[in-house]
């Protein structure tokens, strides 16, 4: 979409690239001008409503983590509208894959987490145990045929013991002492980055 935008409003020609030297000094002129080439950019893949569109579609793990919070809190019905929710179904439904799981992803092969996780979105968000055209049913089997939603790994099993369906015992425990480690240390828990697991398997 930021492409589109673009293409649409194409930003400014006439403010020059600035380039400083390490010897060079930061002046008053050089800051403007790099601000409003900044400036014209984002201006450029702004939406007409005033947000600036990045599609973050691909990930399978946000959803549950929306579904469960709102369903703990008892306001799954008041944010989510049924048409929302019909809508949520659907969209776990088209990234189903066919063996029944989901990934990490929407293209990622199945896993316990995303698959244990998404199906847990669906039953909350109203379908049954059997759905009508086999989807839940291929993705109880695809858990039940893996070792069932305990393999989960340990981020799942805490959104599990958030919603009361797995003990908070059976959850891999993080020191607090951790956290008091210098933040270089790879252990330090703020230095994960997205694609390490951290919470362990």
């Amino acid at each position: 979409m930021r492409i589109q935008f673009s293409k649409e409003k194409p930003a400014l020609k006439n403010t020059p690239h600035i380039k400083i030297e390490d010897t060079e000094e930061v002046g008053e002129e050089s800051v403007t001008m790099t601000l409003q080439r900044a400036i014209s950019f984002y201006s450029t893949i702004q939406a007409h409503d005033g947000h600036w569109p990045g599609d973050y579609g691909g990930p399978m793990f946000l959803i549950p983590g929306l579904v469960i919070t709102l369903s703990i809190t008892g306001a799954l019905n008041a944010i989510l509208s049924k048409e929302h929710q019909r809508e949520i179904c659907r969209y776990l439904y088209n990234h189903q894959n066919k063996d029944g799981g989901w990934g990490l992803h929407i293209e990622g092969p199945s896993t316990m987490f995303g698959t244990a996780l998404n199906y847990v979105s669906l039953r909350l968000l109203g379908e049954g145990a059997a759905d009508g055209v086999g989807a839940t049913e291929k993705a109880r089997t695809w858990i039940l045929d893996h070792g069932g939603a305990t393999a989960i790994t340990s981020w799942g099993k805490m959104w599990l013991s958030v919603l009361g369906v797995y003990e908070w015992s059976g959850n891999n425990p993080l020191p607090p002492e951790v956290w008091l480690c210098p933040y270089l240390l790879p252990i330090h828990p703020g230095s994960q980055d997205g694609e390490q697991d951290w919470y362990g398997a």
